[in-house]
Parts: C-alpha cells; sequence; structure tokens
C-alpha cells in the first residue's frame, strides 16, 4: 500500500512542474497570437470562421484553464494531504516498529532469564537429589557392613555357642558317670555294712559293739578314700585299700558331693539358657547354620568296686547303668565318626573310656587322626585290634 502510495505522489511530483504554471487572467494579443499559434489546428480547421468568434474561444480557455487550476490545486491539496498520512503512518510505523521490538526485546530477556533461571532450579534440583542419593547409598553401605560384620559376630558366637555347648556335654556326660558311681558306691557301701553288721551280730566270739564299730570303721574309710581319688582323678581311678580317713574327711566328701551336685544344678540352668539363645540365634541368621544336634541323654555308669569279703549288685541299677552307657556310647560314636578331624581329636579321651581302650590304642587312633588331619606324614601301623567292650567294666572305673 506504501509503495503504491509512494509511487502515485512520484508521478504527481514530476507532472506538477508542467501544469503548475499559472496563465494569467488577462492575455495579450501576442499570448493570445502565440496561443492561436499552439491551437492552429482548430484554427487550420475552422479557417472560415471569422475573428468574432475568437473571444468565445478565448473564454472556453478560460474556463477550462480554470478548471485545470482548480483540479490542480485540488491535487496539491490531495498530496499535501496524504504527504501529511505519510508522515503520520512513518511515525506510527517507527513507533510500531520500535514497540514491537521493544516487546520482541523484553521478551526475549524475560524467556532467557526464565531458562537461565529454570536451569538454575533444575541444577540445583539434580545436585540436591544427587546428594540424597549419595547419603542414601552411604547409608546403606554403612548398614551393610554393619550387618555383615554382626553375622560374622553372630557367626562366630554361634561356633563358640556350639564348641561350648559340646564341651558342657563332655563335662556332663562325666559329671553323669562320676555322679553315678558315687552313687552307686554309696548304695553299695550301705548294703556291705548292713550285710557286714547281720555277719557279726550273731557271732558271739566278736563279742563286743566297740569290735562292730571298728570293723565298720575300717569299711567305710576304705571306701571314703576310694571315693576321694575317684573324685580328684576323674579320668585315672586307681585302687588304693592302705589309707585312712577321719571324720573330716569324710564331711569333706559330703561337701564335695553337695558342690558337684550344685555344679550340676547350674551347669543344667546354663545348658538351658544357651540353648534358649540358641534358638534366637538360629531364628535370626535365617537358615544359614546348620541345625544344632539334640543334647545327648545323661550317662551314667555302674561300676562296682570289689571288696574283699562280698560284694553285693542291684541287677536292676546294673542293667540300667548298661542301658545308659549304651545310649551315651551310641550318642559318643556316631559324633565321633560324623564330625570334623578337629572335634573329633577332642573326643578321643571319651571314646577310649567309653569302649576300654589301652593307652597303646589310644595313642594309635590319635595318630590316625593326625595322619588324616596333617599334608604329609606315614600312615601309622595298626599294632593291635580294636575290641570295644560296652558291658564291660574299664579297669581304671574300678
Amino acid at each position: 500500500m506504501f509503495a503504491k502510495l509512494k509511487k502515485k505522489i512520484a508521478e504527481e511530483a514530476a507532472t506538477a512542474p508542467r501544469s503548475g504554471v499559472r496563465i494569467p487572467r488577462t492575455i495579450s494579443k501576442e499570448s493570445i497570437t502565440s496561443m492561436g499559434a499552439d491551437s492552429g489546428d482548430d484554427f487550420a480547421s475552422d479557417g472560415s470562421s471569422s475573428r468574432d468568434d475568437l473571444p468565445a474561444q478565448l473564454l472556453r480557455r478560460n474556463d477550462q484553464i480554470r478548471k485545470l487550476e482548480a483540479k490542480l490545486s485540488d491535487y496539491a491539496e490531495q498530496l499535501r494531504i496524504m504527504q501529511k498520512t505519510k508522515e503520520k503512518l512513518e511515525i506510527a510505523l517507527e513507533k510500531h516498529q520500535d514497540s514491537s521490538i521493544k516487546k520482541l526485546q523484553e521478551q526475549n530477556d524475560s524467556h532467557q532469564a526464565s531458562r537461565a533461571k529454570l536451569a538454575e532450579g533444575m541444577a540445583l534440583a539434580l545436585e540436591k537429589k544427587d546428594q540424597e542419593w549419595m547419603e542414601k547409598m552411604a547409608s546403606v553401605e554403612k548398614e551393610k557392613a554393619a550387618l555383615s560384620g554382626r553375622i560374622e559376630e553372630m557367626m562366630e558366637q554361634s561356633l563358640a555357642l556350639f564348641q561350648k555347648r559340646d564341651d558342657l556335654d563332655e563335662l556332663e556326660g562325666f559329671q553323669q558317670q562320676e555322679l553315678a558311681k558315687v552313687k552307686h558306691m554309696v548304695r553299695t557301701d550301705r548294703s556291705c555294712s548292713n550285710t557286714l553288721n547281720r555277719e557279726l551280730l550273731p557271732e558271739p566270739d566278736c563279742g563286743s559293739v566297740e569290735l562292730k564299730a571298728a570293723l565298720s570303721f575300717m569299711r567305710l574309710s576304705w571306701i571314703v578314700e576310694t571315693l576321694t581319688e575317684q573324685l580328684h582323678s576323674p579320668e585315672v581311678c586307681e585302687e588304693d585299700q592302705n589309707g585312712s580317713v577321719t571324720v573330716d574327711d569324710l564331711d569333706h566328701i559330703q561337701k564335695v558331693n553337695r558342690e558337684l551336685e550344685q555344679q550340676l544344678s547350674d551347669k543344667n540352668r546354663t545348658i538351658k539358657q544357651l540353648q534358649q539363645r540358641l534358638a534366637e540365634l538360629k531364628r535370626t541368621l535365617q537358615k544359614e547354620l546348620p541345625p544344632a544336634p539334640l543334647p545327648p541323654p545323661p550317662p551314667a555308669s555302674s561300676p562296682s568296686p570289689p571288696t574283699s569279703n562280698t560284694t553285693v549288685t542291684n541287677t536292676s541299677d546294673l542293667n540300667d547303668s548298661r542301658e545308659i552307657n549304651f545310649e551315651y556310647l551310641k550318642h559318643v560314636v556316631l559324633k565321633f565318626m560324623s564330625c570334623r578331624e578337629a572335634e573329633a581329636f577332642q573326643l578321643i579321651r571319651a571314646v577310649s573310656v567309653l569302649l576300654n581302650f589301652t593307652r597303646e590304642e589310644e595313642d594309635m587312633l590319635k595318630q590316625t587322626l593326625e595322619y588324616k588331619m596333617s599334608w604329609f606324614g606315614s600312615k601309622p601301623s595298626p599294632k593291635g585290634i580294636i575290641r570295644p567292650s560296652i558291658s564291660g567294666t574299664p579297669s581304671h572305673w574300678s
């Protein structure tokens, strides 16, 4: 639109100087002559016209000139108006362009600022998220290390508990054996005392109560001495009838017996507590440890000390002792055959006592286990045949 308007204004400006010359209202003869010469076509075409028609032609020419001048003034006014309009439009266009450019610049600046702010916020959020994940990973690693250490500690405690329980089982077995031997000897002593009293009562030659008391005291002294030796050395029990005891020694033996019974009850309570703790550890470890074997039945033995005169044996007690010995022997042998070499090495003494091994047979069993545990070494040659004895009474128990 502006291009067309500018083109039209340029064309009118180019034609304006030619048509802008005003024709004077008073025309001289020369001008008329010149005009007549210029418009010779009309006069030439009408050569027969007279000079009387010349004023009318001049009037017509003047009217045409006035019309042209009026039209020219109108065109000039239109040109002036269009020039003002052009200037206004150019000013408005410049203002519009300036405002548009300013708005675009402001929008661009705000967009860049929002993008920078958004990028900064995203970077801060990402950094915060990374920091949180790093802290979570560190806490998880720390918790994992703590759990691993706790599991290892619980494994060590469980192994220690297993070892301690095995030791307690073995110790309890020996204590049960010693307690059974003590009880059996007490019963035997009572039977022997009653038998001796019955034998001494009908004899008038023995005569006096002092002699009976002396014999009973000698018998009791021998039994108490034997019990003392067995309690002080439970692994090697030898017979000795050449000692003498007093009432204080008998009180001491009774006190030791009570202490042993108290220790046995304490051990039983400790075993129950350890079993409860072991059950809790089993639930905590969740099948990470092998199931613990059942505790063996309390072993006991029923040896009968030899006497010079007579021996009284309770058949039911011997049968119960043999059954208990057999159950304990079966448990020890199964455990000895199924456990590792290091644990089996600790059970050699119990197996030797139960099966009545000689010293050579026990040494050969130790050498065989050492050969299995070592990388190098020669296999020990058997020096005899191991003959386990279940019903026989060991020589060092009597």
